[in-house]
């Protein structure tokens, strides 16, 4: 399974559905051309781009058992089984950083269906990955993460004014004990940052802007 290693970089987050966690430990990415079906239903949520550079827009949430199928038969168990039937469009010409912390209680997923080719960055864990058409990634919504142009360290808005927006598929994965298991979610750990929706996120370099983190 193609995992990405980051636990060096510990920290827990701060949940309303639960006890305080850790942090993925790792995150899961493959490469699978969206198809037909799914290019089809994406049309109309492609059209209706119109938001401001470096804010991720929602194009609206559905459920749809075709797609759903499509999406669970290019991820893997355990994530094809924990995968929520609530999925959701989102646009973005860039994106600033900052992290999801409203979705409690579940990793997040995106794949990329359409735009030009930039990266998915997560600056605490050192890691950039491809946000090319077919790049699936899933990782924890508490990680501060932004959509960059290729080789980008920093965001900055200028870069993404009237640039080309890109267009994801967002899914849930519920934190089933397998699925923790897979991603090293633990209790929390002593001595290490915990990151909820309070703290604040430096948009332009993901920096975490708190006291001793």
């Amino acid at each position: 399974m193609p995992f990405v290693e980051c636990a060096r970089a510990r920290a827990n987050c701060a949940s309303t559905s639960g006890p305080t966690r850790s942090l993925a430990a790792r995150l899961w990415t493959a490469n699978q051309a969206p198809g037909t079906v799914l290019l089809t239903a994406a049309g109309s949520a492609l059209a209706s781009q119109s938001g401001p550079a470096g804010r991720v827009e929602s194009l609206g949430a559905f459920e749809d058992p075709v797609l759903e199928r499509e999406l669970k038969g290019v991820l893997p168990e355990p994530l094809a089984t924990a995968v929520k039937r609530r999925m959701e469009w989102y646009g973005c010409r860039g994106a600033f950083f900052h992290n999801d912390a409203h979705y409690d209680g579940v990793l997040f997923g995106v794949w990329s269906i359409a735009g030009p080719p930039r990266d998915l960055v997560f600056p605490r864990l050192d890691c950039r990955l491809p946000a090319r058409i077919g790049s699936i990634v899933v990782f924890d919504p508490f990680e501060p993460h932004a959509v960059l142009d290729a080789g980008a360290e920093r965001y900055c808005r200028g870069d993404y004014e009237g640039a080309q927006a890109n267009l994801f598929l967002g899914f849930e994965i519920a934190l089933t004990p397998e699925v923790r298991n897979a991603f090293g979610i633990e209790p929390a750990h002593a001595h290490v940052p915990t990151l909820s929706s309070r703290i604040a996120i430096n948009p332009e370099t993901g920096a975490l802007v708190t006291t001793g983190v």
